[in-house]
């Protein structure tokens, strides 16, 4: 019995602790009352996509100008992760990477794209 009048004390407080008294507000007439919680959905946003230019540094063996590429990608996808503080990037890919030698210099290229979210409002 002990057990029963504990649980129903500890019921009742818990009920209580979830319900909301409203004083002064008058009651006469048109009111609405909005509780919210959590972050306000208003914003609206719009994905965009754009390409940029991934370019590694020239280097007299493709080993090293392939090298040099990964690691220009790396620093591309970096730069965007640190700009997405509110997880606005949606994908992004460095491309196919493309080769060309030039006065006994390689240098690889691609075209990298990305998606990211954008508030509108």
């Amino acid at each position: 019995m002990k057990f029963l009048v504990m649980s129903l004390s500890l019921i009742s407080s818990l009920a209580l602790a979830q319900t909301m008294g409203i004083k002064d507000i008058p009651a006469d007439g048109d009111t609405t009352i909005k509780i919210e919680k959590g972050q306000k959905a208003n914003d609206q946003y719009q994905i965009t996509e754009g390409t940029d230019t991934i370019e590694g540094e020239a280097a007299p063996l493709l080993k090293d100008a392939r090298s040099n590429w990964k690691t220009a990608c790396t620093d591309w996808k970096k730069e965007l992760k640190e700009l997405n503080k509110e997880n606005q990037v949606i994908s992004m890919s460095c491309g196919t990477m493309k080769c060309s030698t030039t006065a006994m210099e390689t240098t690889c290229t691609s075209e990298g794209k990305n998606r990211i979210k954008v508030k509108v409002k």
